[in-house]
Protein backbone atom coordinates (compact mmCIF):
# COMPACT_ATOMS: atom_id res chain seq x y z
CA UNK A 1 0.00 0.00 0.00
CA UNK A 2 1.51 3.29 -1.13
CA UNK A 3 1.54 5.94 1.62
CA UNK A 4 2.58 9.59 1.30
CA UNK A 5 4.05 11.51 4.19
CA UNK A 6 3.24 8.59 6.55
CA UNK A 7 -0.34 9.84 6.47
CA UNK A 8 -2.08 9.62 3.07
CA UNK A 9 -2.85 6.21 1.57
CA UNK A 10 -3.44 6.23 -2.21
CA UNK A 11 -6.63 4.34 -3.14
CA UNK A 12 -7.52 4.85 -6.84
CA UNK A 13 -6.69 7.20 -9.71
CA UNK A 14 -9.23 9.93 -10.46
CA UNK A 15 -7.66 11.53 -13.51
CA UNK A 16 -4.51 12.78 -15.19
CA UNK A 17 -3.45 15.96 -16.96
CA UNK A 18 -0.45 17.82 -18.28
CA UNK A 19 0.70 18.80 -14.79
CA UNK A 20 0.13 15.55 -12.90
CA UNK A 21 -1.99 12.59 -11.78
CA UNK A 22 -4.83 12.95 -9.26
CA UNK A 23 -5.60 10.14 -6.79
CA UNK A 24 -8.29 9.54 -4.21
CA UNK A 25 -6.51 8.94 -0.92
CA UNK A 26 -7.31 8.32 2.73
CA UNK A 27 -6.10 10.73 5.39
CA UNK A 28 -5.38 8.32 8.26
CA UNK A 29 -4.89 11.14 10.73
CA UNK A 30 -8.25 12.88 10.18
CA UNK A 31 -10.07 9.80 8.78
CA UNK A 32 -11.36 11.47 5.64
CA UNK A 33 -10.98 11.04 1.88
CA UNK A 34 -8.79 13.57 0.09
CA UNK A 35 -7.54 14.14 -3.43
CA UNK A 36 -3.76 13.99 -3.94
CA UNK A 37 -2.15 15.55 -7.01
CA UNK A 38 1.27 14.18 -7.90
CA UNK A 39 3.40 16.40 -10.11
CA UNK A 40 4.66 14.65 -13.26
CA UNK A 41 8.40 15.22 -13.64
CA UNK A 42 9.29 12.33 -15.94
CA UNK A 43 10.31 14.59 -18.85
CA UNK A 44 11.88 17.34 -16.77
CA UNK A 45 15.58 17.85 -17.35
CA UNK A 46 17.85 17.68 -14.28
CA UNK A 47 18.62 21.39 -14.48
CA UNK A 48 14.86 22.14 -14.54
CA UNK A 49 13.87 19.85 -11.68
CA UNK A 50 14.21 22.49 -8.99
CA UNK A 51 12.12 24.93 -11.06
CA UNK A 52 9.32 22.38 -11.41
CA UNK A 53 9.32 21.68 -7.68
CA UNK A 54 9.15 25.40 -6.93
CA UNK A 55 6.24 25.74 -9.34
CA UNK A 56 4.27 23.08 -7.47
CA UNK A 57 5.11 24.58 -4.09
CA UNK A 58 3.93 27.95 -5.34
CA UNK A 59 0.68 26.35 -6.50
CA UNK A 60 0.10 25.15 -2.97
CA UNK A 61 0.82 28.57 -1.47
CA UNK A 62 -1.51 30.33 -3.88
CA UNK A 63 -4.40 27.89 -3.68
CA UNK A 64 -4.23 27.70 0.12
CA UNK A 65 -5.01 31.43 0.25
CA UNK A 66 -8.43 30.81 -1.29
CA UNK A 67 -11.19 29.49 0.94
CA UNK A 68 -14.56 29.46 -0.82
CA UNK A 69 -17.46 26.96 -1.00
CA UNK A 70 -17.17 26.88 -4.80
CA UNK A 71 -13.41 26.31 -4.98
CA UNK A 72 -11.55 23.09 -4.23
CA UNK A 73 -9.53 23.70 -1.03
CA UNK A 74 -5.84 22.81 -0.69
CA UNK A 75 -5.04 21.17 2.67
CA UNK A 76 -1.39 20.22 2.58
CA UNK A 77 1.80 19.83 0.53
CA UNK A 78 3.96 16.75 1.05
CA UNK A 79 7.18 15.62 -0.64
CA UNK A 80 7.49 12.04 -1.85
CA UNK A 81 10.91 10.95 -3.16
CA UNK A 82 11.79 14.57 -3.73
CA UNK A 83 8.57 15.26 -5.65
CA UNK A 84 5.86 17.52 -4.22
CA UNK A 85 2.24 16.36 -3.92
CA UNK A 86 -0.73 18.59 -3.24
CA UNK A 87 -3.38 17.32 -0.83
CA UNK A 88 -6.77 18.74 -1.72
CA UNK A 89 -10.45 18.51 -0.88
CA UNK A 90 -12.09 15.43 -2.42
CA UNK A 91 -15.43 15.95 -4.15
CA UNK A 92 -17.23 12.92 -5.65
CA UNK A 93 -18.00 14.50 -9.01
CA UNK A 94 -17.59 14.65 -12.78
CA UNK A 95 -16.07 17.54 -14.62
CA UNK A 96 -18.28 19.73 -16.78
CA UNK A 97 -16.51 18.60 -19.95
CA UNK A 98 -17.59 14.99 -19.37
CA UNK A 99 -21.14 16.11 -18.57
CA UNK A 100 -21.40 18.08 -21.82
CA UNK A 101 -19.91 15.22 -23.86
CA UNK A 102 -22.59 12.90 -22.50
CA UNK A 103 -25.71 15.08 -22.64
CA UNK A 104 -24.87 17.89 -25.06
CA UNK A 105 -25.85 21.56 -24.64
CA UNK A 106 -27.89 22.50 -21.58
CA UNK A 107 -30.73 25.02 -21.11
CA UNK A 108 -29.62 28.64 -20.51
CA UNK A 109 -31.09 28.81 -16.99
CA UNK A 110 -29.19 25.68 -15.89
CA UNK A 111 -25.99 27.05 -17.43
CA UNK A 112 -26.61 30.33 -15.60
CA UNK A 113 -26.87 28.50 -12.25
CA UNK A 114 -23.60 26.65 -12.76
CA UNK A 115 -21.94 29.77 -14.12
CA UNK A 116 -23.04 31.91 -11.17
CA UNK A 117 -21.44 29.51 -8.67
CA UNK A 118 -18.21 29.33 -10.64
CA UNK A 119 -18.19 33.12 -11.00
CA UNK A 120 -18.57 33.56 -7.24
CA UNK A 121 -15.41 31.49 -6.68
CA UNK A 122 -13.58 33.58 -9.27
CA UNK A 123 -14.75 36.80 -7.62
CA UNK A 124 -13.29 35.56 -4.30
CA UNK A 125 -10.05 34.52 -6.01
CA UNK A 126 -9.67 37.91 -7.68
CA UNK A 127 -10.31 39.58 -4.34
CA UNK A 128 -7.39 37.57 -2.94
CA UNK A 129 -5.13 38.61 -5.80
CA UNK A 130 -5.32 35.24 -7.58
CA UNK A 131 -5.82 34.71 -11.32
CA UNK A 132 -6.75 31.15 -12.33
CA UNK A 133 -5.55 31.37 -15.98
CA UNK A 134 -7.19 28.11 -17.10
CA UNK A 135 -10.95 28.27 -16.58
CA UNK A 136 -12.52 25.64 -18.86
CA UNK A 137 -15.19 22.89 -18.58
CA UNK A 138 -12.54 20.37 -17.53
CA UNK A 139 -11.73 22.45 -14.44
CA UNK A 140 -15.33 22.88 -13.29
CA UNK A 141 -16.50 19.98 -11.12
CA UNK A 142 -20.19 19.05 -10.77
CA UNK A 143 -20.88 17.10 -7.57
CA UNK A 144 -23.42 14.34 -7.20
CA UNK A 145 -25.58 16.72 -5.16
CA UNK A 146 -25.30 19.47 -7.79
CA UNK A 147 -22.45 21.30 -6.06
CA UNK A 148 -20.19 23.32 -8.36
CA UNK A 149 -16.49 23.86 -7.63
CA UNK A 150 -13.52 25.19 -9.60
CA UNK A 151 -10.37 23.11 -9.36
CA UNK A 152 -6.79 23.09 -10.65
CA UNK A 153 -5.11 26.36 -9.87
CA UNK A 154 -1.99 24.54 -11.03
CA UNK A 155 -1.12 27.07 -13.73
CA UNK A 156 -2.49 30.07 -11.89
CA UNK A 157 -0.36 32.99 -10.85
CA UNK A 158 -0.90 35.29 -7.89
CA UNK A 159 -0.70 38.93 -8.84
CA UNK A 160 2.68 40.15 -7.66
CA UNK A 161 4.06 36.65 -7.05
CA UNK A 162 7.38 35.68 -8.63
CA UNK A 163 6.95 33.85 -11.95
CA UNK A 164 8.91 30.60 -12.09
CA UNK A 165 7.47 29.14 -15.28
CA UNK A 166 9.79 28.79 -18.26
CA UNK A 167 9.90 31.65 -20.73
CA UNK A 168 7.59 30.92 -23.62
CA UNK A 169 5.49 28.32 -21.79
CA UNK A 170 1.85 28.63 -22.85
CA UNK A 171 -0.38 28.35 -19.81
CA UNK A 172 -4.02 27.76 -20.60
CA UNK A 173 -6.27 25.97 -23.06
CA UNK A 174 -6.42 27.83 -26.42
CA UNK A 175 -10.14 27.20 -27.00
CA UNK A 176 -11.01 29.12 -23.81
CA UNK A 177 -8.10 31.57 -23.70
CA UNK A 178 -8.71 35.33 -23.65
CA UNK A 179 -7.50 37.16 -26.81
CA UNK A 180 -5.12 39.44 -24.92
CA UNK A 181 -3.28 36.42 -23.45
CA UNK A 182 -2.84 34.94 -26.93
CA UNK A 183 -1.35 38.30 -27.94
CA UNK A 184 1.19 38.14 -25.10
CA UNK A 185 -0.46 40.21 -22.35
CA UNK A 186 -0.13 39.32 -18.68
CA UNK A 187 -3.01 37.39 -17.06
CA UNK A 188 -5.51 39.48 -15.11
CA UNK A 189 -9.03 39.09 -13.70
CA UNK A 190 -10.71 40.14 -17.02
CA UNK A 191 -8.99 37.23 -18.78
CA UNK A 192 -10.59 34.83 -16.27
CA UNK A 193 -13.96 36.46 -16.94
CA UNK A 194 -13.49 35.85 -20.67
CA UNK A 195 -12.63 32.17 -20.06
CA UNK A 196 -15.66 31.76 -17.82
CA UNK A 197 -17.83 33.35 -20.52
CA UNK A 198 -16.35 30.91 -23.06
CA UNK A 199 -17.14 28.02 -20.70
CA UNK A 200 -20.77 29.13 -20.26
CA UNK A 201 -20.97 29.64 -24.04
CA UNK A 202 -19.89 26.00 -24.52
CA UNK A 203 -22.63 24.88 -22.09
CA UNK A 204 -25.42 26.39 -24.19
CA UNK A 205 -23.94 26.45 -27.71
CA UNK A 206 -22.31 23.01 -27.65
CA UNK A 207 -18.79 24.21 -28.52
CA UNK A 208 -16.35 26.97 -27.53
CA UNK A 209 -16.81 30.45 -29.04
CA UNK A 210 -13.78 29.93 -31.31
CA UNK A 211 -15.11 26.62 -32.64
CA UNK A 212 -13.60 23.16 -32.42
CA UNK A 213 -10.18 22.53 -33.89
CA UNK A 214 -7.33 20.10 -33.25
CA UNK A 215 -4.83 22.57 -34.69
CA UNK A 216 -3.69 24.50 -31.63
CA UNK A 217 -1.64 27.01 -33.62
CA UNK A 218 -4.51 27.77 -35.98
CA UNK A 219 -6.88 28.05 -33.02
CA UNK A 220 -4.47 30.33 -31.21
CA UNK A 221 -4.40 32.62 -34.26
CA UNK A 222 -8.21 32.89 -34.18
CA UNK A 223 -8.09 33.58 -30.44
CA UNK A 224 -5.54 36.37 -30.86
CA UNK A 225 -7.81 38.03 -33.44
CA UNK A 226 -10.88 37.63 -31.20
CA UNK A 227 -12.84 35.74 -33.88
CA UNK A 228 -15.71 34.55 -31.68
CA UNK A 229 -19.02 33.32 -33.08
CA UNK A 230 -22.14 35.17 -31.90
CA UNK A 231 -24.30 33.13 -29.46
CA UNK A 232 -27.34 31.61 -31.18
CA UNK A 233 -28.88 29.25 -28.60
CA UNK A 234 -28.17 31.06 -25.36
CA UNK A 235 -31.48 32.93 -24.97
CA UNK A 236 -31.40 35.24 -21.91
CA UNK A 237 -27.65 34.64 -21.53
CA UNK A 238 -26.83 36.17 -24.92
CA UNK A 239 -26.32 39.78 -23.80
CA UNK A 240 -24.11 38.84 -20.84
CA UNK A 241 -22.03 36.40 -22.92
CA UNK A 242 -21.40 39.05 -25.57
CA UNK A 243 -20.06 41.38 -22.86
CA UNK A 244 -18.00 38.68 -21.12
CA UNK A 245 -16.44 37.79 -24.50
CA UNK A 246 -15.66 41.40 -25.40
CA UNK A 247 -12.34 41.76 -27.21
CA UNK A 248 -11.35 44.70 -25.01
CA UNK A 249 -10.66 43.50 -21.40
CA UNK A 250 -11.80 46.79 -19.81
CA UNK A 251 -15.25 46.39 -21.39
CA UNK A 252 -16.02 43.06 -19.72
CA UNK A 253 -17.97 42.91 -16.46
CA UNK A 254 -16.11 41.87 -13.33
CA UNK A 255 -16.62 38.39 -11.91
CA UNK A 256 -18.74 39.90 -9.11
CA UNK A 257 -20.97 41.68 -11.64
CA UNK A 258 -21.31 38.47 -13.64
CA UNK A 259 -22.46 36.66 -10.47
CA UNK A 260 -25.39 39.05 -10.02
CA UNK A 261 -26.53 38.79 -13.65
CA UNK A 262 -26.15 35.00 -13.75
CA UNK A 263 -28.15 34.60 -10.52
CA UNK A 264 -30.94 36.75 -11.93
CA UNK A 265 -31.01 34.79 -15.20
CA UNK A 266 -31.04 31.47 -13.33
CA UNK A 267 -34.02 32.57 -11.23
CA UNK A 268 -35.89 34.30 -14.06
CA UNK A 269 -35.69 37.66 -12.28
CA UNK A 270 -34.97 40.98 -14.06
CA UNK A 271 -31.31 41.11 -15.03
CA UNK A 272 -29.21 43.94 -13.51
CA UNK A 273 -27.23 44.62 -16.69
CA UNK A 274 -23.84 46.21 -16.07
CA UNK A 275 -23.17 49.38 -18.03
CA UNK A 276 -20.48 47.99 -20.31
CA UNK A 277 -20.68 48.35 -24.11
CA UNK A 278 -18.37 45.80 -25.77
CA UNK A 279 -16.85 46.22 -29.22
CA UNK A 280 -17.17 43.41 -31.74
CA UNK A 281 -14.18 44.04 -34.01
CA UNK A 282 -12.26 41.06 -35.33
CA UNK A 283 -8.86 42.72 -34.97
CA UNK A 284 -7.63 44.17 -31.66
CA UNK A 285 -9.31 47.55 -31.08
CA UNK A 286 -7.34 50.71 -30.49
CA UNK A 287 -8.48 54.00 -28.96
CA UNK A 288 -11.99 52.70 -28.27
CA UNK A 289 -13.84 54.60 -25.55
CA UNK A 290 -14.65 52.47 -22.50
CA UNK A 291 -17.11 52.54 -19.62
CA UNK A 292 -16.94 55.60 -17.41
CA UNK A 293 -17.51 56.15 -13.74
CA UNK A 294 -21.17 55.20 -14.02
CA UNK A 295 -20.24 51.53 -14.41
CA UNK A 296 -18.32 49.69 -11.64
CA UNK A 297 -15.52 47.26 -12.24
CA UNK A 298 -13.65 49.12 -14.97
CA UNK A 299 -9.89 48.87 -14.61
CA UNK A 300 -6.98 50.41 -16.44
CA UNK A 301 -6.40 53.95 -17.70
CA UNK A 302 -8.81 55.63 -20.04
CA UNK A 303 -7.71 56.51 -23.54
CA UNK A 304 -6.90 60.22 -23.90
CA UNK A 305 -9.76 61.77 -25.91
CA UNK A 306 -8.89 63.46 -29.21
CA UNK A 307 -9.80 67.10 -29.94
CA UNK A 308 -13.56 67.79 -29.75
CA UNK A 309 -13.95 68.38 -33.47
CA UNK A 310 -12.66 64.88 -34.20
CA UNK A 311 -14.48 63.00 -31.45
CA UNK A 312 -17.25 60.62 -32.46
CA UNK A 313 -18.73 57.35 -31.20
CA UNK A 314 -16.92 54.20 -32.43
CA UNK A 315 -18.38 52.92 -35.71
CA UNK A 316 -19.40 49.45 -34.38
CA UNK A 317 -21.67 51.08 -31.77
CA UNK A 318 -23.65 53.20 -34.25
CA UNK A 319 -26.97 52.21 -35.68
CA UNK A 320 -26.33 51.11 -39.29
CA UNK A 321 -27.00 53.86 -41.81
CA UNK A 322 -29.46 53.05 -44.57
CA UNK A 323 -27.86 51.87 -47.79
CA UNK A 324 -28.93 53.70 -50.92
CA UNK A 325 -27.85 53.23 -54.55
CA UNK A 326 -25.57 55.87 -56.02
CA UNK A 327 -27.66 58.99 -56.84
CA UNK A 328 -27.48 60.90 -60.05
CA UNK A 329 -24.26 62.92 -60.57
CA UNK A 330 -26.15 66.19 -60.25
CA UNK A 331 -27.43 65.25 -56.79
CA UNK A 332 -23.98 64.06 -55.73
CA UNK A 333 -22.53 67.47 -56.57
CA UNK A 334 -25.22 69.28 -54.61
CA UNK A 335 -24.74 67.10 -51.55
CA UNK A 336 -20.97 67.52 -51.75
CA UNK A 337 -21.35 71.31 -51.77
CA UNK A 338 -23.74 71.11 -48.80
CA UNK A 339 -21.33 68.89 -46.89
CA UNK A 340 -18.45 71.33 -47.54
CA UNK A 341 -20.52 74.27 -46.25
CA UNK A 342 -21.52 72.27 -43.18
CA UNK A 343 -17.88 71.40 -42.46
CA UNK A 344 -16.94 75.10 -42.52
CA UNK A 345 -19.74 75.88 -40.09
CA UNK A 346 -18.61 73.13 -37.72
CA UNK A 347 -15.03 74.42 -37.73
CA UNK A 348 -16.38 77.85 -36.83
CA UNK A 349 -18.14 76.30 -33.82
CA UNK A 350 -21.65 76.51 -35.29
CA UNK A 351 -23.66 73.25 -35.30
CA UNK A 352 -27.12 72.64 -36.70
CA UNK A 353 -29.52 70.17 -35.15
CA UNK A 354 -31.68 69.43 -38.18
CA UNK A 355 -30.71 67.55 -41.30
CA UNK A 356 -32.81 66.22 -44.14
CA UNK A 357 -32.74 62.42 -44.45
CA UNK A 358 -33.15 59.97 -47.28
CA UNK A 359 -34.94 57.30 -45.20
CA UNK A 360 -37.61 57.24 -42.54
CA UNK A 361 -37.45 54.11 -40.38
CA UNK A 362 -34.59 52.12 -41.85
CA UNK A 363 -36.93 49.73 -43.70
CA UNK A 364 -35.88 47.90 -46.87
CA UNK A 365 -38.26 49.72 -49.16
CA UNK A 366 -37.06 50.30 -52.73
CA UNK A 367 -34.86 53.41 -52.43
CA UNK A 368 -35.34 54.27 -56.09
CA UNK A 369 -39.00 55.12 -55.44
CA UNK A 370 -38.59 56.89 -52.08
CA UNK A 371 -38.71 60.66 -51.78
CA UNK A 372 -36.77 62.82 -49.31
CA UNK A 373 -38.74 63.93 -46.30
CA UNK A 374 -38.00 65.59 -42.98
CA UNK A 375 -37.36 63.26 -40.02
CA UNK A 376 -39.76 63.50 -37.11
CA UNK A 377 -36.75 63.76 -34.81
CA UNK A 378 -33.90 66.25 -34.92
CA UNK A 379 -30.29 65.29 -34.64
CA UNK A 380 -26.88 66.83 -35.11
CA UNK A 381 -26.01 66.22 -38.76
CA UNK A 382 -22.37 65.60 -37.95
CA UNK A 383 -21.38 62.34 -36.21
CA UNK A 384 -18.29 64.16 -34.95
CA UNK A 385 -20.31 66.28 -32.50
CA UNK A 386 -20.48 65.17 -28.84
CA UNK A 387 -23.60 66.32 -26.99
CA UNK A 388 -23.63 67.23 -23.32
CA UNK A 389 -26.54 64.92 -22.52
CA UNK A 390 -25.31 61.84 -20.54
CA UNK A 391 -27.75 59.54 -22.33
CA UNK A 392 -26.44 60.54 -25.73
CA UNK A 393 -23.95 57.67 -25.77
CA UNK A 394 -26.65 55.07 -25.24
CA UNK A 395 -29.47 56.43 -27.37
CA UNK A 396 -29.79 55.12 -30.90
CA UNK A 397 -29.19 57.75 -33.54
CA UNK A 398 -32.13 58.53 -35.76
CA UNK A 399 -32.28 57.12 -39.28
CA UNK A 400 -32.30 60.57 -40.87
CA UNK A 401 -28.60 60.44 -41.72
CA UNK A 402 -27.63 59.97 -45.34
CA UNK A 403 -24.89 57.75 -46.60
CA UNK A 404 -23.64 60.04 -49.38
CA UNK A 405 -21.27 61.98 -47.15
CA UNK A 406 -20.26 59.75 -44.20
CA UNK A 407 -17.21 60.76 -42.18
CA UNK A 408 -14.09 59.45 -43.96
CA UNK A 409 -12.80 57.83 -40.78
CA UNK A 410 -15.83 55.49 -40.69
CA UNK A 411 -14.79 53.89 -43.95
CA UNK A 412 -12.33 50.97 -44.00
CA UNK A 413 -9.02 51.86 -45.59
CA UNK A 414 -9.18 51.50 -49.38
CA UNK A 415 -13.00 51.45 -49.54
CA UNK A 416 -15.60 54.08 -50.37
CA UNK A 417 -18.32 52.20 -48.47
CA UNK A 418 -18.78 52.28 -44.69
CA UNK A 419 -19.41 49.15 -42.65
CA UNK A 420 -22.83 50.58 -41.80
CA UNK A 421 -23.71 50.70 -45.50
CA UNK A 422 -22.54 47.11 -45.93
CA UNK A 423 -24.66 46.04 -42.94
CA UNK A 424 -27.77 47.70 -44.37
CA UNK A 425 -27.08 46.20 -47.80
CA UNK A 426 -27.00 42.72 -46.24
CA UNK A 427 -30.23 43.38 -44.33
CA UNK A 428 -31.98 44.52 -47.51
CA UNK A 429 -30.68 41.50 -49.41
CA UNK A 430 -32.02 38.97 -46.92
CA UNK A 431 -35.20 41.04 -46.55
CA UNK A 432 -36.08 40.08 -50.14
CA UNK A 433 -35.87 36.37 -49.41
CA UNK A 434 -37.42 33.91 -49.90
CA UNK A 435 -40.26 35.55 -51.87
CA UNK A 436 -38.32 37.88 -54.20
CA UNK A 437 -35.60 35.61 -55.58
CA UNK A 438 -35.18 37.71 -58.71
CA UNK A 439 -34.73 40.87 -56.67
CA UNK A 440 -32.18 39.18 -54.42
CA UNK A 441 -30.24 37.99 -57.46
CA UNK A 442 -29.82 41.61 -58.52
CA UNK A 443 -27.54 42.05 -55.47
CA UNK A 444 -25.07 39.51 -56.91
CA UNK A 445 -22.15 40.03 -59.24
CA UNK A 446 -23.53 38.52 -62.48
CA UNK A 447 -20.36 36.50 -62.97
CA UNK A 448 -20.50 35.01 -59.46
CA UNK A 449 -24.25 34.51 -58.93
CA UNK A 450 -25.54 30.96 -58.41
CA UNK A 451 -27.93 29.57 -60.99
CA UNK A 452 -31.65 30.37 -60.60
CA UNK A 453 -32.40 26.68 -60.06
CA UNK A 454 -29.84 26.49 -57.24
CA UNK A 455 -31.38 29.50 -55.52
CA UNK A 456 -34.88 28.09 -55.92
CA UNK A 457 -33.88 24.65 -54.62
CA UNK A 458 -32.41 26.17 -51.45
CA UNK A 459 -34.64 29.14 -50.58
CA UNK A 460 -37.77 27.27 -51.69
CA UNK A 461 -37.44 25.17 -48.52
CA UNK A 462 -38.33 28.19 -46.37
CA UNK A 463 -41.32 30.47 -45.95
CA UNK A 464 -39.60 33.18 -43.89
CA UNK A 465 -36.08 34.53 -43.43
CA UNK A 466 -35.23 36.82 -40.51
CA UNK A 467 -31.93 38.23 -39.29
CA UNK A 468 -31.03 37.48 -35.68
CA UNK A 469 -28.81 40.10 -34.07
CA UNK A 470 -26.48 42.37 -36.00
CA UNK A 471 -24.35 41.06 -38.89
CA UNK A 472 -20.61 40.95 -38.17
CA UNK A 473 -18.66 42.85 -40.84
CA UNK A 474 -14.95 42.34 -41.54
CA UNK A 475 -13.29 44.65 -44.06
CA UNK A 476 -10.21 44.03 -46.17
CA UNK A 477 -9.80 47.04 -48.43
CA UNK A 478 -12.84 47.13 -50.71
CA UNK A 479 -13.81 43.53 -49.96
CA UNK A 480 -16.14 42.73 -47.06
CA UNK A 481 -16.92 39.46 -45.30
CA UNK A 482 -20.25 39.57 -43.46
CA UNK A 483 -21.39 36.80 -41.10
CA UNK A 484 -25.13 36.79 -40.32
CA UNK A 485 -27.28 34.55 -38.11
CA UNK A 486 -30.50 33.81 -40.00
CA UNK A 487 -33.71 32.44 -38.52
CA UNK A 488 -35.24 30.23 -41.20
CA UNK A 489 -38.83 28.97 -41.05
CA UNK A 490 -39.11 25.61 -42.82
CA UNK A 491 -41.94 25.25 -45.34
CA UNK A 492 -42.84 21.63 -44.52
CA UNK A 493 -42.66 21.64 -40.71
CA UNK A 494 -43.07 25.36 -39.95
CA UNK A 495 -40.16 24.94 -37.51
CA UNK A 496 -37.63 27.71 -37.04
CA UNK A 497 -33.93 26.96 -37.22
CA UNK A 498 -30.90 29.24 -36.93
CA UNK A 499 -28.21 29.08 -39.58
CA UNK A 500 -25.03 31.08 -40.08
CA UNK A 501 -24.47 32.58 -43.55
CA UNK A 502 -21.27 34.36 -44.62
CA UNK A 503 -21.38 36.71 -47.61
CA UNK A 504 -18.35 37.96 -49.51
CA UNK A 505 -19.14 41.44 -50.87
CA UNK A 506 -17.17 43.57 -53.32
CA UNK A 507 -17.15 47.35 -53.09
CA UNK A 508 -14.90 47.96 -56.10
CA UNK A 509 -17.61 49.30 -58.40
CA UNK A 510 -20.27 51.94 -58.05
CA UNK A 511 -22.38 49.74 -55.83
CA UNK A 512 -21.96 46.78 -53.50
CA UNK A 513 -22.19 43.32 -55.11
CA UNK A 514 -22.18 39.83 -53.57
CA UNK A 515 -19.43 37.56 -54.91
CA UNK A 516 -19.90 34.50 -52.71
CA UNK A 517 -21.99 32.94 -49.94
CA UNK A 518 -21.25 30.19 -47.41
CA UNK A 519 -24.24 28.55 -45.73
CA UNK A 520 -24.33 26.67 -42.48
Amino acid sequence: MNKLGDRYVLLDQLGAGAMGVVWRARDELLHRDVAVKQLLLNEVQPNEFHEAVQRAMREGRIAARLQHPNAIAVYDVVVDNGKPCLVMEYLPSRNLSAVLDERGPMPPMEAARIGSLAASALAAAHGAGIVHRDIKPGNVLIGRDGAVKITDFGISRALGDVAVTKTGMLAGTPAYLAPELARGAEPAPPSDVFSLGATIYAMTEGEPPFGKSTNDLGLLYKVARGETRPPMRSGPLTGLLVRMLANEPSQRPTAAQAVEELKAIASGAPVPVTRVIPPRPVTPPSGTAVMGASGPGTQGPRPVPPPPTRTRPPAPLMEPEPYEPEPEPKKNRGLAIAAAVLAVLLISGVAYAIIDGMGDDGSSADPSTSTPKTSSQTQDPSPTKVTSTPAATTQKPTQSQTYQSPPPSSKPSGSKFTTAQVTQFVKQHYGKLPQDLDGARQDWDPDQAPSPSTDKDYWGNYTKVAIKGTPLVKANGDTFTVTTALQLTEAETNKTTTEEHTLTISGKGEKLLITGEEKG
